[in-house]
């Protein structure tokens, strides 16, 4: 069962009386919940995965390394979201129909998709198998390449002492094994690179015998290369990953079903169909074949060799191989 929650400062965005319908209607869980942490581990669970994310349907970039860990491992899985997204109101054209708001109108989105994008990332959740979301409801202010317009000096945009106690707090509470930040390559959003430099600022401010491996999720195709570009950011020297390490890969092309006519792209999609307000995702549906993973230089007991086997296993067939008899009954 997933368990929906909120962080514990007081909400900061108005639901509307029309959208509020709607999201009750989606199922949506209501405001002003005081989040819970995550339950002690118990021996018997699979590795336990915190994701640290800037905007709901960052999750998507390793929604197949999540799902088959929460569902064949048997591994907690959780998520961290910075902020509500809402300055992706210049994508919400189709779901302006489904949401009945005028979602493209800066004013109407930004007070509008806060609801929407949490309800919308509960629904993803749930189909990933995700135990716990954790929404910190910061401010998605614009677009920009730039982390230092949330982190530098005099930012106002994030809370940073809320943000980096938040943080701080579900790691300790959480005994996490791994935290999955998005790689802080140059192009990507400036949202996605601070989220993955408090992420890490985090990680590294704990006891090394206590600290979860920290790696970078980007994505690749089967006949691709990994990128080129430098693997620290100028200026955050918290980014530097293993370079001497290989990436380890998770196939969202792994068969299985009857006819091995399945694979993990169809829940990936289901993950990415949950987000309808963002309408930027849908277009790349099935072109992700790998889901892509650095390890980041922080150091942390056994890193390698406890990564080497979180992806053996991933790479395990999770189904059994069905077959059927004339009359459709399975054949064993």
């Amino acid at each position: 069962m997933i368990a929906r929650t909120k962080s514990s400062a007081a909400p900061r965005r108005v639901v509307r009386p029309g959208v509020a319908a709607v999201l009750i209607a989606l199922g949506a869980a209501s405001c002003g919940v005081a989040p819970r942490v995550p339950a002690p581990p118990s021996p018997a669970a699979g590795p336990r995965v915190l994701c640290v994310v800037a905007h709901p349907d960052d999750e998507t970039g390793f929604a197949g390394t999540l799902y088959k860990t929460a569902t064949h491992l048997g591994g907690p899985c959780d998520i961290l979201v910075i902020t509500n997204g809402e300055a992706g109101y210049k994508y919400s054209t189709l779901a302006e129909v489904v949401y009945g708001r005028r979602l493209t109108d800066p004013e109407t989105g930004r007070s509008e998709l806060p609801a929407i994008r949490q309800a919308e990332m509960r629904e993803a959740a749930r189909v990933l198998r995700v135990r716990e979301v954790f929404f910190l409801s910061e401010l998605d202010h614009r677009y920009t390449q730039d982390p230092n317009e949330v982190l530098g000096e005099g930012a106002k945009v994030w809370d940073l002492p809320r943000v980096r106690g938040e943080i701080a707090r579900v790691l300790d509470a959480g005994g996490y094994d791994f935290v999955f930040v998005h790689l802080p390559v140059p192009t990507t959003h400036g949202h996605h690179k601070a989220a993955t430099i408090l992420a890490l600022e985090a990680v590294a401010a704990m006891p090394r015998e206590r600290r979860p491996i920290a790696l970078g999720a980007f994505g690749m195709t089967k006949d691709g290369d990994p990128p080129t570009h430098p693997y620290v950011l100028d200026g955050f020297p918290i980014t530097r990953s293993r370079d001497d390490i290989r990436a380890w890969t998770f196939d969202r092309t792994q068969k299985f079903g009857f006819e091995n006519k399945l694979d993990y792209r169809i829940v990936t999609s289901w993950a990415v169909a949950a987000h309808k307000s963002q309408g930027t995702y849908q277009s790349l549906l099935g072109r992700g074949e790998l889901e892509a993973f650095r390890m980041f230089a922080i150091d942390a007991v056994d890193a390698v060799a406890r990564t080497d086997a979180l992806f053996t296993r991933l790479a395990e067939p999770q189904f059994e191989a069905l077959r059927y008899d004339e009359s459709g009954r399975i054949v064993r």
